[in-house]
């Protein structure tokens, strides 16, 4: 009788594993006031409002506009935290890697551009930003 209980116990976890949903992963984007959040955005800033000729050089190379420092926001905005995810991951790992967990820097560039950082998210040592089109379309990648 013992064994038969086992027998039903297992099958009982067996069928709760198969029928539950599996966790989906989670993206979190860091406020401004995050350390990664000031780096990033003040490197941006600086990028996207220089005028000297290795500014502009770099701008056109990450394909960032130039606009004024108050057309640059770091985003939180949930709908917002979730396309750069998924559009971050897809970005970064081959084809079919299942999502993971992320916490992001998303930084907005005037109405067309976004940069995202996965600060967890490594190339060796250096980190991997991603400029995206405002419909999350990847235009490049850089490490810094």
């Amino acid at each position: 009788m013992l064994n038969v209980s086992r027998y039903f116990f297992s099958l009982n976890l067996l069928m709760a594993a198969v029928s539950s949903p599996a966790w989906a992963q989670t993206y979190t984007c860091v406020p401004s006031t995050d350390e990664n959040a000031q780096v990033l955005y003040n490197a941006v800033v600086s990028i996207v409002t220089g005028t000297d000729s290795q500014a502009v050089l770099t701008r056109s190379a990450y394909q960032l506009p130039a606009v004024a420092a108050s057309k640059v926001s770091v985003v939180t905005t949930a709908s917002v935290c979730k396309n750069a995810g998924d559009a971050y991951h897809a970005a970064v790992t081959p084809p079919g890697t299942p999502p993971i967990s992320r916490t992001l820097v998303v930084i907005k560039v005037g109405t067309t551009r976004f940069v995202v950082l996965d600060p967890n998210e490594r190339t060796g040592e250096f980190r991997n930003n991603i400029v995206f089109d405002s419909r999350w379309t990847f235009l490049i990648g850089f490490t810094g």
